[in-house]
């Protein structure tokens, strides 16, 4: 199993219990996955893949924000950049200079 697959098996399995929200991004199997550098990039081979996951972008949030996989989701088609959605979440991305001032580090990669 490569990393792209590995990926896609993590946030798909996240709603592995709640099929109406799995089917909102069950596209994510034909998309191409990536990370660096805080980005987690979702390579879709057309638009209409790319549409389905802009719409079940809060259901991609969530498990990339509560595993820590990235700061930011980037939805590219065929290489060509088309959204970045940030990852808020308690302590990392956005909010984690505050989490720095508190005593704790905010570095993650």
């Amino acid at each position: 199993m490569n990393f792209s697959k590995q990926l896609t098996s993590l946030i798909l399995g996240f709603y592995r219990e709640d099929p109406e929200q799995y089917r909102a991004i069950s596209t994510l199997q034909a998309c191409q996955l990536s990370r660096r550098w805080g980005t987690l990039r979702i390579n879709c081979a057309d638009i209409r893949t790319a549409e389905d996951l802009i719409r079940g972008i809060e259901f991609i949030r969530e498990p990339v924000a509560k595993l820590r996989l990235a700061r930011r989701l980037k939805i590219v088609i065929d290489g060509a950049y088309t959204r970045v959605f940030p990852v808020n979440a308690p302590g990392y991305g956005v909010e984690s200079s505050s989490a720095h001032q508190k005593g704790r580090s905010s570095f993650f990669f």
